[in-house]
């Protein structure tokens, strides 16, 4: 299941064009463009040695920065990013921010990074998009450690596993962010990246000693997920988001076998709970309801989820869902996570599907910011009929498809190599 990827480059696309479909050859991008900030009033930004700042579009030089490096400041007028630096002011359609030296590094947000900045105006909002044009591999540097943690060398396998997987999600998710400006975000919406700061040694030499190695099934990457804690079992991926089904993505037992201990069995959050009263999720729900309805409108949502909603009368906005009534689960996966979520309120029923769950039922503290995972068993308390408290038990972090970070971290230390890992996930 092994492949190589070869270095290329990507070309820009041209504002307003949509991306195509999804490049699954084995190419690695010398260049990857990192989504820090989108829809910037202001962007201010630093670099600590000698730099260049470029025309983005010709790569003409429009200043050079001393060596001891700058401060540049950037806003927007119209259709161009006006800058600053050193006394010199500016305007261009985007700018890139180069320094001279590839162990120098470029800063915003107090947070360093390699490579590049390149700074455009925000193609779908107001404001500024700040992208971090840095090679692969570097990139990687910034993401496994925040991914999977810092360990010891008994958990080296684990490291090498999570890279495998982050520098095969990333090469297979390339272009899917490119009509905001860059390939991917610096998120949970792709993969937590923070720059250089504070990359992890042994981090680094896992992602060196896999340098190039990618997932690969029939000839194609691999969908490369991964979840801190799976709860003891992994998911389809079909039952869980609107994608077609994977022979590689599948429900299993996170464990050596059945009647075995789960290698996340350890994880803190292999139990965990929430407790609503009924008012507090009321108000949680008259934003996420809505919210959800219009997740569910793109792309191959609508007839997955279908129906999201049904009216309890004519007329009525399902926008504004109102009190809620009740809750009940209607169905669950083979994995044991909801399948549909029933949230029946005075508008009417809400038909809530697979992981988006969690955006719906959050938490009340807020934290995390959704719920844990959508592995859970509904309790709810009346009051002479009246729906007064709501709380579930629920198993496992995150969505549960793909490989599972406590596990992987618990087969390392029991021995297993990063191969073995990847294959058990």
């Amino acid at each position: 299941f092994w492949g190589v990827c070869a270095p290329k480059r990507l070309a820009p696309l041209e504002p307003g064009v949509e991306p195509g479909p999804r490049d699954n050859s084995f190419a690695a991008p010398t260049l990857l463009g990192v989504g820090l900030a989108e829809g910037q009033s202001q962007l201010v930004l630093n670099i600590d040695g000698p730099g260049l700042v470029l025309d983005a579009g010709t790569r003409k030089r429009l200043h050079r920065i001393g060596p001891d490096g700058s401060q540049l400041k950037c806003s927007r007028d119209g259709d161009l990013v006006v800058w600053s630096a050193d006394g010199v002011r500016s305007e261009q359609e985007a700018i890139i921010i180069q320094p001279l030296d590839p162990a120098q590094r470029v800063s915003h947000d107090d947070k360093d990074y390699r490579g590049e900045f390149l700074v455009i105006p925000s193609p779908k909002t107001d404001g500024l998009t700040l992208v971090n044009q840095v090679g692969l591999e570097d990139y990687l540097c910034g993401v496994v450690p925040w991914e999977i943690g810092r360990h010891g060398k008994e958990k080296k396998a684990a490291l090498a596993a999570q890279a495998v997987a982050a520098r095969t999600y990333t090469i297979s998710h390339l272009g899917s962010r490119r009509e905001l400006g860059f390939d991917v975000y610096a998120s949970v919406m792709d993969q937590v990246y923070r720059g250089s700061r504070h990359e992890d040694e042994l981090c680094n030499e896992a992602i060196e000693e896999t340098a190039g190695l990618v997932l690969e099934n029939d000839g194609n990457l691999v969908d490369a997920y991964y979840s801190a804690c799976c709860g003891g079992q992994a998911s389809d991926v079909s039952k869980v988001w609107p994608r077609q089904a994977e022979t590689y993505l599948v429900d299993h037992l996170d464990s050596p076998g059945h009647g075995q201990k789960a290698f996340c069995a350890d994880s803190k959050y292999f139990d965990w709970s929430e407790r609503w009263t009924a008012g507090r999720l009321e108000e949680i729900l008259q934003e996420t309801l809505p919210a959800y309805l219009s997740y569910m409108t793109k792309g191959q949502r609508p007839a997955w989820a279908r129906p999201s909603f049904t009216s309890r009368k004519p007329g009525v906005d399902a926008m504004v869902p109102g009190k809620l009534l009740d809750l009940e689960i209607i169905d669950y996966t083979p994995s044991g996570r909801v399948a549909q979520l029933l949230v029946s309120t005075d508008a009417g029923m809400y038909h809530i599907r697979g992981d988006r769950v969690r955006w719906v039922l959050t938490p009340a503290s807020g934290k995390p910011a959704i719920l844990r995972s959508a592995g859970f068993e509904l309790e709810k308390i009346r009051t002479d009929g009246v729906l007064k408290e709501i709380s579930v038990r629920g198993r496992g972090f995150g969505h549960g498809i793909g490989l599972c970070q406590t596990g992987a971290l618990e087969m390392a230390a029991q021995g297993y190599s990063a191969a073995e890992i990847l294959s058990h996930y």
